[in-house]
């Protein structure tokens, strides 16, 4: 049985302004609490995949790197704390 992280994931969906380069989301990759960024399509332009200890720590990147960034027009977070999944498991014994 897979066991579950103690840590808390989050999702932070961004809307960049007009304009904004294809490097604007570079700094956070230096960020030991990002875990991916993808580009999306629909109502985001961006995904930012974190891995925290407290909602704390997801509230002090989201307002001190996101927010912060000149480019960034909105943004939305989800976030959830795993209790347990299959792919745990298998990523550990690849």
């Amino acid at each position: 049985m897979a066991s579950a992280s103690n840590n808390w994931q989050a999702w932070v969906n961004i809307k960049w302004k007009p304009g904004t380069p294809e490097t604007a989301w570079q700094a956070w990759k230096k960020n030991k609490w990002v875990k991916g960024v993808w580009s999306t399509t629909g109502t985001w332009d961006c995904t930012v995949w974190l891995d925290v200890k407290t909602p704390d720590e997801l509230e002090k990147f989201v307002w001190k790197n996101v927010r912060n960034n000149k480019w960034v027009e909105n943004t939305d977070t989800v976030w959830a704390k795993n209790w347990w999944s299959n792919w745990s498991a298998a990523s550990k014994s690849a």
